[in-house]
C-alpha cells in the first residue's frame, strides 16, 4: 500500500511540482534555510521540513519520482504503526483493527502516493498523541510529556499552527479533569521551542517583513478572509470536508450500515472515547470556520476516525466473507494506484515537459511562464528554473513570499540570461508580441503545445531601448 507504483507516474502540478521544485532549488543553491520557488523569489508558505525530507531523499536515492515521494510513503507506514500503538490503548481486544482501517482508507492511500505536507503532518500529530496517551492512559512516565511537546514542535515545523490542533483537544481534555498543570514541563517546552520555532525565529530575524506575512497572510487571511481563494464560501466546509471524511471512512461506514449496528452507549460514555471525539471535533470545527479549505487538510483526522470505527466494530464476529472482502478491497486500492500511475493526466509535468522539449533547440536553463499557471514540475524533467511573470508592469509592494508573479516582463526582458524560453497562453500571444516589440526586441516562435506558444527572445537587440 505504501510503495506500489510510487515512482511510476510523473509529478502532478501544481502541488507535487511546487514542493519538488522548492526542494530542488535548495539542492541547486545549497541554501536549506530559506525556501525559494525561483532564485529571485522566496517561498515560505510552509516551514521547510517537507522540503528537507524531499531533498534528503533525492540526495540519497537520486532525483526521481520514487525518491521524491518516499518521505510520504514512509510517513504513511510509520503512521500505521503509531495507530497500532493507539489501538493497544483504545481497542485492546483488537489493536490491529484501527491500523487496518487506516490502511484501507482511500484517502490515506492517495496521500501516501502524493507529495504533500499532510501525510507528514498526520504522522507527527499521531506520534505526539501516542506520547500523550502513553502518559495519560498507560505508564504515567513524565518523559512521555517531554516527547509529546517535542513531537508537536516537529508538527509545527511541518505545517505551522495547524500542527497544534490536536494539542487543543488535549488541553480541553486536561482542563475538564483539572489536571492541565501536569502538562507544564520546562524540558518539554524547551524542546518544543527549539524544534518548532527556531526556524521561524531565524527567518524573521533575517527578513523582518516576513513576521507580518506569517501572521497576516498565512494565519489571519486563511482563517478570516477569502484571500487564498480555497472554497471560502459559507458552505465550503460541507462541500470539501464531509465528502472527504465519508470517503476516508469507507468501506467501514457502509459495513456498519449494512450490519445495522450502532455504537453501544457504554462505548460513547468511556473516557477514552470522549477524548477521541475531542481529537476529531475540535480540529474539524477549526477547519470549518477557516476560510481556506482543501480536502487533504483533514487527513490527520482519519487517525481518530479509525480508532472510533474500530471501537464500534471490535466486537463484530469476523467471518470468512469479511476476510475475503478485506482482501478484495486492498487489492482494489492497489489497483487504483496502478490506474492513477498509468492514466494520462493534464497535470502531468512529465508529459508536459516532453511536449516542451520537442520544441526547444537546446537544453533550457529557465522557462518563463507568462500570465499563466507555471508547471513547476518541469524543473525536475528539464533541469530548468521556473519563473512566472506578468505582461503588465507590477506596481506597488509585492508579497515577500507566494506573490502571484516573480516579476514583470519589462524587468525580465533586460536580464541577460541565456537558454531562456517564454511560454505564453495562446490567447495572450498578441499582447506578448506587442510588449516585446515595444522594447525593440524580437520574439522567435518555436511552436505550440495544446495551450501555450513557445518563444525565444534575442535580448541583445533591445539593449539600447531601456
Amino acid at each position: 500500500m505504501a510503495f506500489a507504483f510510487q515512482g511510476s507516474r510523473g509529478l502532478w502540478d501544481p502541488d507535487e511540482g511546487r514542493y519538488t521544485n522548492v526542494a530542488l532549488e535548495m539542492m541547486d543553491s545549497g541554501d536549506y534555510i530559506t525556501p525559494h520557488r525561483h532564485h529571485e523569489t522566496k517561498h515560505v508558505t510552509k516551514p521547510p521540513a517537507t522540503y528537507w525530507a524531499i531533498a534528503a531523499s533525492a540526495r540519497y536515492f537520486g532525483k526521481n519520482e520514487w525518491a521524491f515521494r518516499l518521505p510520504m510513503a514512509l510517513a504513511f507506514a510509520v503512521t500505521v504503526f503509531l495507530v497500532y500503538l493507539l489501538g493497544e490503548a483504545f481497542t485492546p481486544r483488537r489493536p490491529w483493527l484501527p491500523p487496518f482501517i487506516y490502511i484501507c482508507s482511500p484517502v490515506t492511500m492517495l496521500t501516501a502516493n502524493a507529495i504533500t505536507t499532510d501525510t507528514l503532518l498526520a504522522c507527527a500529530e499521531a506520534a505526539a498523541v501516542v506520547a500523550y496517551v502513553k502518559y495519560r492512559f498507560l505508564d504515567k512516565s513524565v518523559y512521555w510529556l517531554d516527547a509529546m511537546w517535542a513531537l508537536f514542535g516537529l508538527a509545527f515545523m511541518i505545517k505551522g499552527p495547524p500542527g497544534l490542533l490536536p494539542l487543543f483537544a488535549i488541553l480541553i481534555w486536561e482542563w475538564r479533569r483539572a489536571k492541565i498543570r501536569e502538562l507544564v514541563r520546562p524540558i518539554g517546552f524547551t524542546l518544543f521551542l527549539a524544534i518548532g520555532l527556531s526556524w521561524f525565529a531565524w527567518i524573521t530575524y533575517h527578513y523582518p517583513e516576513l513576521l507580518n506575512y506569517f501572521w497576516g497572510h498565512e494565519v489571519v487571511d486563511r482563517v478570516a478572509s477569502a484571500t487564498h481563494d480555497r472554497n471560502s464560501q459559507w458552505y465550503g466546509g460541507f462541500v470539501v470536508y464531509l465528502p472527504t471524511l465519508l470517503i476516508a471512512a469507507l468501506p467501514w461506514v457502509g459495513f456498519a450500515i449494512w450490519q445495522r449496528r450502532k455504537i453501544p452507549a457504554h462505548i460513547l460514555r468511556q473516557n477514552n472515547s470522549q477524548f477521541l471525539w475531542l481529537w476529531l471535533c475540535i480540529p474539524l470545527l477549526v477547519f470549518f470556520v477557516s476560510k481556506s479549505r482543501l480536502p487533504f487538510y483533514v487527513l490527520p483526522l482519519i487517525v481518530p476516525i479509525s480508532l472510533l470505527l474500530a471501537k464500534s466494530l471490535q466486537d463484530v464476529p469476523i467471518r470468512k466473507t469479511h476476510l475475503a472482502f478485506a482482501v478484495l478491497w486492498v487489492l482494489a486500492l492497489i489497483g487504483a494506484k496502478a490506474i492513477l500511475a498509468y492514466s494520462p493526466n493534464d497535470q502531468d509535468a512529465r508529459q508536459f515537459s516532453n511536449e516542451i522539449a520537442s520544441l526547444l533547440p537546446g537544453k533550457p536553463k529557465e522557462l518563463v511562464f507568462i500570465d499563466t499557471k507555471a508547471s513547476y514540475g518541469a524543473h525536475h524533467y528539464l533541469g530548468a528554473e521556473i519563473e512566472k511573470i506578468s505582461i503588465a508592469n507590477l506596481i506597488g509592494t509585492q508579497l515577500p513570499s507566494d506573490a502571484e508573479y516573480d516579476q514583470d516582463l519589462k524587468t525580465e526582458l533586460f536580464e541577460p540570461e541565456p537558454d531562456r524560453y517564454f511560454l505564453v497562453p495562446i490567447n495572450r500571444k498578441e499582447d506578448f508580441l506587442k510588449a516585446v516589440g515595444h522594447y525593440k526586441m524580437e520574439a522567435h516562435f518555436l511552436g505550440n503545445t495544446k495551450k501555450l506558444a513557445v518563444y525565444e527572445i534575442n535580448s541583445s537587440s533591445g539593449e539600447n531601448s531601456r
